[in-house]
């Protein structure tokens, strides 16, 4: 008999972490390619026809997942999840959260980041509801990690109402988004649709030892909501600043080569309200960029939605970011903005130095 030693020679150990993330992609890819299945012998234009069959307050999960988890692909998802987290951190206190004073893996480890909030993301965007066991098992993934640093960070983690804006953003950003472009956004049915499924998932949240996350009463409810904490409850942080580079590098370095970083800033940028892009303390792209990429943007959702055939899968998100995509250095925005955010250095002598 061979000693048990010898028969794991050349294995590399890997770690229970590495073992998690590979069972939980692979449990994701099989919803993926079980939905693409259910759909490989479609008409030319199939999407619309279908979500108009659904019952929203029956079918929510599947008209979510047909409006939003076919009509993407990996780099506008991503550029979506850029647009939300800014969202997100728009309240100064989230913004605090997400840095974690400079070591926070939005700063450190962006792309290792964006493949775990995709996968919970992706999850949430495939899977059949509340009561899906994945979708179940994802959420509890995120209320741990959110159990983990609410005692660091209350005042973000522990807000109902940073909790309702996340759901809101999740369930009407991409409306929102449509119609700064100038298209319709979500239909009647869609609009409904996306309020309970979202509405049924915020019930797995738990807000410290408090199950759910309240929401509005339906979709032009979470609208106003949206409006209403934008107004209110953004806020400047010296970390504002931070959050937003760390983010739009991770989605710059992703897709675009370095000389095209700019392109890549004003992509996601152009699609931002003034008032997001003044609390993170960023410049805005020249309104003839802006306009130009918003009908560039508004020209391939129309070519999509009127005239292109419907995919019959789901977007190809897994394949995407499931294999680690390499960490490159800090850009000299991101540096500029530590910098800042930790303020001047004090001077030998005890005064605080300062550029002429």
């Amino acid at each position: 008999m061979e000693p048990r030693d010898s028969k794991c020679a050349g294995r590399t150990r890997r770690s229970s972490a590495d073992v998690r993330r590979d069972h939980h992609a692979r449990s994701a890819t099989r919803g993926e390619h079980m939905a693409g299945r259910a759909s490989r012998e479609k008409p030319r234009k199939w999407i619309d026809a279908e979500i108009e069959t659904l019952d929203p307050d029956v079918d929510s999960a599947r008209i979510w997942q047909l409006g939003n988890a076919y009509r993407t692909n990996p780099m506008i998802l991503n550029m979506a999840v850029c647009q939300g987290f800014l969202r997100l951190v728009g309240p100064g206190s989230g913004a605090r959260t997400l840095v974690r004073g400079g070591k926070g893996k939005v700063v450190l480890h962006q792309q290792r980041r964006i493949e775990g909030t995709m996968r919970e993301v992706w999850t949430w965007y495939l899977g059949e509801g509340a009561h899906d066991p994945r979708v179940r098992e994802s959420v509890e993934r995120v209320n741990r990690q959110h159990d983990a640093w609410a005692g660091k960070y209350p005042e973000a983690i522990l807000d109902v109402r940073q909790y309702t804006y996340t759901i809101c953003v999740l369930a009407a950003e991409p409306h929102r988004v449509m119609r700064r472009l100038g298209l319709p956004g979500f239909s009647a049915t869609e609009q409904r649709a996306a309020h309970r499924h979202w509405s049924q998932i915020a019930g797995l949240f738990r807000i410290g030892s408090d199950p759910g996350v309240p929401v509005p009463a339906d979709f032009d409810g979470m609208l106003a909501f949206l409006a209403e904490f934008e107004r209110k409850d953004y806020s400047t942080a010296p970390e504002s600043n931070v959050a937003a580079e760390a983010l739009l590098q991770q989605f710059s370095d992703r897709w675009f080569p370095r000389p095209l970083h700019g392109f890549g800033r004003a992509l996601v940028l152009s699609i931002a309200t003034p008032e997001l892009i003044a609390v993170h303390g960023l410049t805005a792209p020249r309104p003839l960029v802006a306009r130009t990429l918003r009908r560039t943007l508004r020209t391939l959702i129309t070519v999509q939605s009127r005239w292109a055939p419907d995919p019959v899968e789901p977007a190809p998100i897994l394949a995407a970011f499931g294999e680690p995509h390499p960490e490159s250095p800090m850009s000299g925005r991101l540096k500029a903005a530590l910098s800042g955010m930790r303020g001047p250095r004090p001077a030998p002598g005890g005064s605080t130095s300062t550029s002429v």
